[in-house]
């Protein structure tokens, strides 16, 4: 019996699986890390490869009996979606733990197989529909990528609304709609109220719980279970966005300060105020202090190295990159700032200390000097052209979070070279732009930053950086400082008397002599002067490269300013350090090479060596190499280019949430128009697909020369309208992308029916793949480079595609 409601239960379950993987990637970001999100796409992918084998290697059984199947699958889905979550949660894994536990790769692997579980049973519900409806496998495929498209628009709002946890628990709803939907083809009644009364028992169970019966178990290395562990540690509110949850705790020991607070007298100016820790996703922390209205309590503010740019100006008009609890806000008004344009990204920040914390924070965030734009840094300045005597880039995360280097694979366009030049664009004459950092052993990001900095004074046309630029560090952060008119002696002046003052060592400053640096915080060789003087210099070219650590600057293609690790280095680690070279790596960059490994190893475990003997049996011996060559080739392809456009449009939708719904929204939904339209051509396969690789091909290319310059011109525009845009621009591409694989999985199955499972899983298993190692090639040489490696996949597909029409002689009608 064919199911009459496959399409809108198909519908709910494509949006079930995208909005599913939307709620694992952000319950990983607070359990564990941002990198995380690359891991839940290749375990997406996994489920989705391993369905086809399984379903391969079932095929004789299941025929005939499709739709029973279905509605079973459907079912198991429901159930399978809170049961992964608790089951993931009861495994030990821990990033920080993964170079010195073997343990921690065994785990990695289980979280792999329980997390892929509900993606397996979506993937099986879809090709079980296909396989029930073979008349309607267009329309079907079509349903598919329009509810898939629908979910990713769909996850991001209700993240506004719900916990990530809840989110996961939530789409019980429509999973169990799907399955009562399907019931309904069964004409049986009792069929039909056992499975809604099941599904009303499961749901009233699962969602009238309160949260806290299954709350995320978060590594213990994440500062808000260090902040948990404190006798007087309160949840005072929580509140959730996209972009973060957002964690407020109260307690005595709660001190956090924007970096040592240096030779501050006690004594003379009194205690800090009280403190409530804002943790974003359970790790970075950002304080909101007592205010009572008497700016003098934040003398200690003045203490620490970010105040350095308060002697390089005293400014009317501050901007502050990244608000949160406000700390960087009240020092700009303790310095004596008439007006202070605070950033924040998070609606829900800026909400908390303007609401259920306003008595705490003294109203901060209503004062008439205190002006709040939600938005996205960069973002903000790009869309207006207001100039600043100052703009202030706070500390990043936690410290022990970036020591460990867990930020390793954040994408950060704050740190970008084209980002210090708007930033330099947007000061008046006279202006300055601090950018404060945590500091690494060995040194790292601060002279990173340093020559971000050096190139950014390059782009702005500023010939002599040397006459701009001021550095100065504690023992744990160090404030780079670049003004836009070369320093008078007056201002230098206050810079050395400033850090003889505080104790704070001076790294550089124009007219600096080797005498004046190291004295405070004493190194073992003045690494950061010694930096300082290599990069100013002609040779700044061979110190980049001799250095042990990457730290040539972020760009906007390349901007992962927090990766610092480099191949050439390694046997040098090793050799001097033996086997504690290990915390010299950082562990985001960890993460991705065992994600890649256990991908590629548990992709040809489930989904390749199964389907090994069904191809041996299958004909078309001629063909084989050809068809795997094709199948691989568009898997590793498509997650290159979605991946590579996520980032490219994360510049224009300034919100990174955005642009994931959006370009996964766009290609998707796209997509599925595109196979849809070249399913109703009457012209060969490998000609459909051979005009639909050219499509690609062209218009990414045009995109790559042209994209900058659009989304440079659209930059004021409202965000409905970028969102428009983007959908727009999106659009031929995605649909160009959407024709290779249903047309040529269709003309294969036309000819040999028994290479279809083998197809889907080679596709599947590249596709687990692609995920990663898209990432890994941005990291190392940037995002258009991905679009290109994508681009020659996609052409060696469309000759695999040929080669198999060739090879199969008289027999090809099917393909060629």
């Amino acid at each position: 019996m064919k199911p009459r409601h496959a399409e809108p239960a198909i519908l709910l379950i494509s949006g079930i699986g995208i909005a599913y993987q939307v709620g694992l990637i952000r319950v990983f970001s607070i359990t564990q890390w941002h990198h995380f999100a690359y891991m839940i796409i290749s375990v997406a992918m996994l489920g989705f490869g391993a369905s086809g084998t399984a379903l391969a290697l079932l095929r004789a059984r299941l025929r005939g009996r499709e739709a029973g199947a279905l509605r079973l699958t459907a079912f198991a889905l429901a159930v399978s979606l809170p049961a992964a979550y608790l089951l993931a949660q009861r495994i030990p894994f821990d990033t920080f733990r993964l170079m010195a536990e073997r343990a921690q790769f065994l785990y990695l692997l289980l979280l792999y197989l329980v997390l892929s579980t509900p993606f397996f049973l979506v993937a099986a519900c879809l090709a079980l529909a296909f396989m029930a409806n073979p008349a309607r496998v267009a329309r079907l495929y079509c349903v598919n990528m329009l509810g898939s498209g629908l979910g990713a628009a769909a996850a991001p709002l209700l993240l506004f609304v719900l916990h990530p946890v809840s989110l996961l628990f939530y789409l019980l709803l429509p999973a169990f709609a799907a399955a009562a939907l399907l019931a309904l083809d069964a004409q049986r009644g009792r069929g039909v109220l056992r499975t809604a009364a099941v599904a009303l028992a499961l749901t009233a169970l699962l969602l009238f719980l309160p949260r806290a019966w299954f709350p995320p178990r978060i590594s213990e290395y994440k500062n808000l279970s260090y902040a948990l562990q404190a006798p007087d540690a309160e949840i005072v509110a929580q509140t959730c966005s996209p972009f973060a949850v957002v964690t407020a705790v109260q307690s005595a020991q709660i001190r956090e300060t924007p970096g040592q607070v240096c030779n501050y007298p006690w004594a003379e100016l009194g205690p800090f105020p009280a403190q409530i820790g804002l943790f974003y996703d359970a790790g970075a922390v950002s304080p909101v202090h007592a205010f009572n209205g008497d700016l003098a309590r934040f003398a200690f503010l003045d203490y620490v190295t970010s105040a350095v740019a308060y002697r390089l100006v005293e400014p009317s008009r501050v901007a502050v990159l990244g608000a949160g609890g406000g700390s960087d806000v009240l020092s700009a008004l303790y310095h004596g700032a008439d007006s202070v344009t605070a950033i924040e990204v998070d609606p829900r920040v800026v909400e908390l200390v303007r609401t259920r914390l306003a008595t705490f924070a003294g109203g901060l965030y209503s004062r008439p000097d205190v002006h709040i734009a939600v938005a996205e840094a960069r973002g903000c300045l790009e869309a207006s052209p207001a100039r600043h005597e100052l703009i202030q880039l706070p500390l990043y995360g936690a410290f022990n979070a970036v020591a460990a280097g867990v930020f390793a694979l954040n994408e950060s366009y704050l740190y970008t070279v084209e980002a210090f030049g708007l930033f330099l664009d947007r000061l008046t004459d006279n202006g300055v732009l601090a950018v404060n950092c945590w500091l690494k052993t060995p040194p790292r990001d601060a002279i990173k930053l340093f020559a971000t900095a050096i190139d950014a004074c390059r782009l702005a046309g500023i010939r002599e950086p040397a006459a701009h630029l001021v550095m100065v560090r504690s023992w744990n952060t160090a404030t780079i400082c670049v003004a836009r008119a070369p320093l008078t002696p007056a201002q230098i002046g206050a810079v050395r008397a400033f850090c003889a003052e505080r104790g704070i060592d001076l790294c550089y400053c124009p007219g600096i002599a080797g005498a004046e640096v190291n004295r405070f915080t004493i190194l073992e060789e003045p690494v950061y002067f010694e930096a300082a003087r290599a990069l100013l210099s002609p040779d700044a070219g061979r110190f980049l490269d001799a250095y042990p650590f990457y730290i040539r600057p972020a760009t906007d293609d390349r901007p992962y300013f927090f990766r610092s690790f480099k191949w050439a280095a390694l046997p040098r680690l090793i050799r001097g350090m033996g086997t504690e070279w290990t915390p010299f790596v950082e562990g985001g960059y960890v993460t991705l090479l065992a994600t890649i490994v256990q991908s590629i190893l548990a992709g040809a475990a489930l989904i390749l060596l199964p389907l090994i003997p069904l191809a041996r049996r299958a004909g078309g011996k001629g063909r084989k190499r050809w068809i795997a060559l094709y199948f691989a080739c568009l898997g590793v392809a498509y997650m290159f280019l979605e991946i590579a456009f996520i980032q490219k449009f994360m510049l224009f939708l300034a919100y990174p949430i955005y642009a994931v719904a959006v370009v996964l929204t766009a290609f998707l939904v796209f997509s599925g128009l595109g196979g849809l339209a070249a399913g109703r051509l009457r012209t060969a396969p490998a000609h459909r697909v051979a005009a639909a690789v050219l499509g690609v091909a062209v218009v990414a290319a045009f995109y790559l020369a042209i994209l900058p310059f659009l989304f440079a011109a659209a930059a004021a525009w409202h965000d409905a309208a970028k969102v428009a845009a983007s959908v727009v621009l999106l659009a031929p591409l995605a649909f160009c992308m959407g024709v290779p694989f249903p047309t040529a999985l269709q003309a294969v199955s036309e000819r040999y029916q028994a290479l279809v499972p083998w197809a889907w899983g080679i596709n599947g298993c590249a596709s687990v793949a692609g995920a990663t190692l898209a990432t890994f090639l941005a990291v190392h040489a940037g995002f258009r480079a991905v679009v290109v490696a994508a681009l020659l996949f996609y052409l060696v597909a469309a000759w695999a595609l040929h080669r198999a029409a060739a090879d199969g002689g008289s027999n090809a009608a099917g393909i060629s």
